[in-house]
C-alpha cells in the first residue's frame, strides 16, 4: 500500500474504475476469473477455441488468449481485493504504477472473440531474430526488417557472404531468444 501512496495519484484515479491486466500463476486464469465472479469483481478472460488430440480422440478446448493474464475492472483503491485472490501474482505495472488497459481495446477484443476471429500469434518486431518454420526455407534463421501484412526477413548466407530479403507469412516464423 505504501507504493501506491508514494506515487502521485489524483483522488479520481484512485476511485475511478478502469481495466487493469492481472498476472496469474500458470494455468490459473480460469480459476482466478471464477474467484472474481464469486466476489462480484468484473473480470474478462479472453478465450479462444482450439482443437487438441488426446490419445485417439480430438477435443475442442478453450484456452486463454494471453496465458497467465486476465483483465479486471476495478478502482485502484480496491487493488488489494484483487491481490488477495488465490492464483493472482500481481497487477501488471510499469515503474510500480499499475498499467491501465484502454476501454476501447477491451471492447474491441470482446467483439473479436464473440465473432470467433481471435487466436494467439507470435510477437515479432523489427530487429528480432527468427527461424523459418514452414515452407521451402524451413530452418533458415534471419532478422525481421519490417512487419506489415507479411514479415520482411533478412536471411544471411554466411558461406556466400550474401543476404537476401524474403517476405514470409508471420505464421511461418518463430522468434528466437
Amino acid at each position: 500500500m505504501s507504493k501506491l501512496r508514494s506515487a502521485t495519484y489524483l483522488p479520481e484515479q484512485l476511485h475511478q474504475k478502469r481495466w487493469y491486466a492481472v498476472y496469474t500463476r500458470t494455468r490459473h486464469e480460469k480459476s482466478v476469473a471464477e474467484h472474481c465472479l464469486q466476489r462480484g469483481i468484473t473480470a474478462f478472460l479472453p478465450l479462444y477455441h482450439v482443437q487438441r488430440r488426446w490419445k485417439q480422440r480430438l477435443a475442442q478446448v478453450l484456452l486463454p488468449l494471453f496465458p497467465s493474464y486476465l483483465f479486471v475492472h476495478v478502482a485502484l483503491r480496491d487493488r488489494l481485493r484483487i491481490l488477495e485472490l488465490p492464483g493472482i501474482v500481481s497487477l501488471v505495472s510499469f515503474n510500480n504504477v499499475p498499467a491501465v488497459v484502454p476501454e476501447l481495446q477491451i471492447e474491441s477484443l470482446k467483439r473479436a472473440i464473440t465473432l470467433g476471429r481471435v487466436e494467439p500469434h507470435v510477437y515479432v518486431h523489427s530487429g528480432k531474430r527468427i527461424r523459418v518454420t514452414a515452407g521451402p526455407l524451413a530452418g533458415l534463421e534471419g532478422i525481421v526488417v519490417e512487419v506489415r501484412n507479411r514479415v520482411q526477413v533478412i536471411v544471411s548466407f554466411e558461406w556466400m557472404a550474401r543476404s537476401v530479403a524474403i517476405s514470409l507469412d508471420a505464421d511461418d516464423v518463430e522468434a528466437l531468444r
